[in-house]
């Protein structure tokens, strides 16, 4: 099932590709052809929101109940999300570049929330990365991934309280064709990185079952 969830995430992909080369326009009237990576920006940025959210919900469930999978679901979601957060940075700022002639602007407070977004995630990684001690790691993991979802709502209303500089809101998305292939990539972006969610949440969970397994061995005197 997995194989046909990661198949179909990429089939869905590629038909966002499509639509956005051959149904909508190829230009749009403020910033002109570099608009359509806006649809690939677009559905990365909305998804690693959510991820983040979803983590931090899972995190918390681990904190309450003290089940591994959780963790293991709190920490694969943190890592697509962060794999989201880049393909949004790095879309983001082709774009800038394509549309204002500048690959980054630390005026611009979406920009910035989200470099810092990807920051803390960074160092969550960089916390497991460095807590061996099984139990520890996950209490630690999960207590940061509850406290950083705080990003998430700042990211979304940065622009909205602190203004904008050179954040494209204001790119017309009028026509019927633009407003599906914004929405349908989301969807197809969504199916994907969940795919790769469930991945990477095998990879902790075998990881897991390797390293009782082996201290059963080591307790044994095997």
């Amino acid at each position: 099932m997995q194989l046909v969830h990661l198949t179909l995430g990429w089939i869905l992909v590629i038909v966002t590709l499509g639509l956005a080369a051959f149904w909508v326009p190829p230009s749009e009237e403020t910033i002109g052809e570099s608009y359509l990576i806006f649809f690939f920006h677009f559905p990365s940025a909305v998804n690693c929101l959510n991820l983040f959210l979803l983590a931090g919900f899972f995190g918390f469930l681990y904190l309450v109940s003290r089940k591994p999978k959780w963790d293991f679901v709190t920490t694969s979601g943190v890592e697509v999300g962060l794999l989201a957060t880049t393909v949004t940075l790095v879309t983001g700022s082709i774009w800038a570049k394509a549309a204002w002639g500048l690959w980054w602007d630390v005026r611009e407070p979406r920009m910035m929330t989200v470099a810092v977004m990807w920051l803390t995630y960074a160092g969550f990684c960089a916390l497991r990365a460095t807590t061996e001690e099984p139990v520890k790691r996950a209490r630690f993991s999960s207590i940061f991934a509850v406290i950083a979802a705080v990003n998430v709502p700042i990211v979304y209303y940065s622009i909205k309280v602190l203004g904008q500089q050179h954040h494209p809101d204001h790119v017309v998305m009028g026509e019927t064709s633009m407003m599906v292939t914004r929405w349908f990539g989301a969807f197809a972006f969504l199916v994907l990185y969940t795919a790769l969610w469930r991945l990477r949440y095998g990879v902790h969970k075998n990881t897991h079952a390797e390293r009782e397994l082996e201290a059963k061995f080591t307790d044994a005197g095997i």
